[in-house]
């Protein structure tokens, strides 16, 4: 009988992780998405990238320094949902595995990063020196 328990209790505790499925919305979707109130655009590039352009109230963590991303992620509130994106998809697919596997129940990427962000012609926000 403890075993069917424990057996039981690992299957719902990993079902809820891998549960998660990853969901990529291309631009036209990403950029609706973004627009509601509470959410986090999160830009998992390099600051150098960030700051030669980004989508408008994006939050830049760089996925590069794992202990930095990690740190800083882990302050967000996980019930909210996060957009994230990268230059073409690869880094913004692992920081979104590691934003499920930590709790985060509402992750969604840009399909194909900011590259196909800027070939839909999507607005892009510069900083200011």
């Amino acid at each position: 009988m403890k075993n069917i328990i424990i057996l039981l209790f690992t299957l719902i505790i990993s079902g809820s992780v891998f549960g998660q499925k990853k969901e990529r919305l291309n631009p036209r979707k990403f950029s609706k998405a973004v627009k509601q109130t509470e959410v986090v655009i999160l830009d998992v590039r390099t600051p150098e990238e960030f700051s030669n352009g980004h989508i408008r109230n994006a939050i830049n963590m760089d996925w590069n320094n794992f202990e930095g991303f990690s740190t800083e992620a882990s302050l967000l509130l996980k019930n909210v949902p996060v957009y994230v994106y990268c230059h073409s998809g690869l880094r913004s697919e692992k920081a979104s595995k590691w934003l499920r596997l930590n709790g985060f129940d509402q992750v969604k990427e840009l399909r194909g990063g900011f590259e196909a962000w800027k070939k839909s012609d999507k607005p892009i926000t510069r900083n200011k020196n």
